[in-house]
């Protein structure tokens, strides 16, 4: 009988889970990338996709598909990869002769600088959920904040992780691994005093085990529910309080970019800012030395003084301004 894909992929994610160490929000990329194109084959065929589906003409065509609808070269290359690591999965259990995906051109990864907000509007994130007065919504945004964490590690932390007031223990990070991660102490004394006048009244004495960040919410016939947050609602918990400092787009991914580009302009040491980030490779951290690098504005500081001569010195810049704004009439 010929095997199903749809119940080799929950196989494949049950392995990335339990074998590999996934995290969650890991596992549910794979699987939503993976149903993408078991959804290509239904509609193609005109049934459920099967193991020999998964060769090089249908997944070319898949690929011709996902262009036609103008995805960008990333996604493509993103879902692409997915389907290969399926694909190897299934070679070392005897499903597939071979990775078909091996035979294929993959598309070139395209850079774009990402998104990194400024130190204001970190801290306004801050500032606004203390304004709302929500102690919790403090909390994690003073752990983004300060340690660049990613939003699954976030939303799994548990009491018994909190160590003094030098940080967090154990944490789990991408991979499946976990690591300590250092925190302010004033951060540090602020989680503390959130566990014991938040977390203790409402869920009673904590455990080790306890999650540190619960979300609640309201349902007809059941009454209130709470249940630890995910990585999901503090993404949408960012949306929320970006939106009301006039930063919509603003995701907590962002806040860990803030992080490194803050630290290495502090220190200007990027073996520290890979550490504190947790990559394994220096190069995957040598991207914030493209991001506005400090060293070149410095390099170029010379030419400070040459435009202040040019312009016609400090007596003169009364006069710059009236051409300036005469020019920005011209302009409008």
């Amino acid at each position: 009988m010929t095997q199903r894909l749809v119940h080799l992929v929950e196989h494949f994610c049950q392995y990335q889970r339990k074998q590999r160490g996934k995290a969650e929000g890991g596992v549910g990329t794979y699987r939503w990338m993976l149903v993408q194109f078991l959804r290509f084959v239904r509609a193609r065929e005109f049934r459920l996709a099967r193991v020999e589906d998964l060769n090089t003409v249908m997944l070319q065509a898949w690929m011709d598909g996902m262009a036609a609808s103008d995805l960008s070269v990333n996604t493509l290359r993103c879902r692409q990869a997915a389907v290969s690591s399926f694909c190897n999965w299934l070679v070392k259990r005897n499903f597939l002769p071979g990775n078909p995906v091996a035979k294929m051109d993959r598309p070139p990864r395209q850079w774009t600088p990402p998104a990194v907000p400024s130190t204001s509007i970190m801290d306004a994130l801050i500032g606004a959920a203390k304004e709302r007065g929500r102690p919790r919504d403090v909390a994690i945004f003073l752990v983004l904040r300060f340690t660049g964490m990613r939003r699954e590690s976030v939303a799994s932390l548990q009491v018994g992780q909190l160590e003094g007031e030098w940080g967090l223990r154990n944490v789990r990070v991408k991979g499946g691994k976990v690591r300590d991660i250092p925190v302010p102490a004033l951060v540090m004394r602020y989680l503390d005093t959130y566990v014991r006048e938040v977390l203790t009244p409402a869920h009673g004495t904590p455990t080790p085990d306890t999650p540190l960040f619960w979300s609640s919410w309201g349902k007809r016939q059941i009454g209130r529910t709470r249940a630890p947050m995910t990585g999901k609602n503090i993404w949408l918990l960012c949306k929320v309080y970006g939106a009301k400092i006039g930063r919509p787009a603003l995701k907590p991914h962002d806040l860990r970019h803030g992080v490194a580009m803050e630290m290495l302009g502090e220190r200007g040491n990027l073996e520290e800012v890979r550490a504190l980030l947790g990559h394994a490779r220096i190069d995957t951290t040598q991207v914030y030395t493209s991001i506005r690098p400090a060293q070149l504005k410095t390099a170029v500081a010379f030419y400070e003084e040459r435009a202040l001569r040019v312009l016609g010195g400090p007596e003169k810049q009364n006069g710059f301004e009236e051409h300036s704004n005469v020019l920005r009439t011209h302009l409008t």
